[in-house]
């Protein structure tokens, strides 16, 4: 699996273009503000894209899937607890940033288990609640990569102050689901610098 970063400069936030090489079969993972460098790179790179994976509903993270969805025929997935949250502009974050009031419908709910094929690459879903009810993570074993959205950073995880946030329930999710994969599992977070489980598992082993 090849994975393509595209930055959000408004909100610093990661996009993640991730495709098979071969097959030049791809998914868009949190498809944020930056929707011209989204296009240009699937563009340039000829990629088909099979889906458009949420790690969760937050604005900055899904200000381009509309767009996306309609240029590349793609469906929208998310777990399905986030619906709600997608669905309301003052839960989702898109009336208080003062941009557009966004309402977004996932067309396919995903849960905890799921699995996302493309190419001959596959993405496990893994439930993380937390930041949001219905936040989730994508993890290719075979790859040892982990797309952690707002889930879990370098050195640090998401915000549990906004709408629906649980502090209890995040730290929780990562301790049980994250922690204990390989250490040497790279984590792309969505937002800021990558990092691994090994070094997580370091730094997060006091946050309980």
């Amino acid at each position: 699996m090849k994975v393509y970063l595209i930055v959000s400069r408004e909100y610093d936030q990661n996009t993640y273009c991730c495709f098979d090489p071969i097959s030049l079969e791809g998914v868009i993972i949190d498809p944020g503000a930056n929707c011209e460098g989204i296009v240009s790179f699937l563009n340039s790179e000829k990629i088909m894209v099979k889906a458009i994976l949420l790690t969760h509903g937050h604005y900055d993270h899904i200000t381009s899937a509309r767009r996306i969805a309609d240029f590349t025929k793609a469906d929208i997935f998310a777990h399905s607890l986030e619906k709600d949250l997608l669905a309301d502009p003052a839960l989702n974050l898109s009336e208080a940033m003062g941009g557009e009031k966004m309402a977004l419908r996932a067309e396919k709910p995903l849960n905890d288990g799921d699995i996302f094929r493309f190419g001959d690459c596959s993405l496990r879903v893994i439930h993380t609640p937390g930041h949001t009810p219905g936040g989730i993570c994508f993890y290719s074993e075979i790859d040892k990569i982990l797309f952690t959205g707002d889930t879990l950073f370098w050195e640090s995880i998401g915000r549990t102050d906004l709408p629906l946030g649980d502090g209890v329930t995040l730290t929780r999710s990562i301790h049980n689901k994250l922690l204990p994969l390989p250490g040497d599992v790279t984590v792309y977070p969505g937002h800021g610098r990558p990092t691994d489980i090994k070094h997580e598992l370091m730094i997060h082993s006091r946050i309980r």
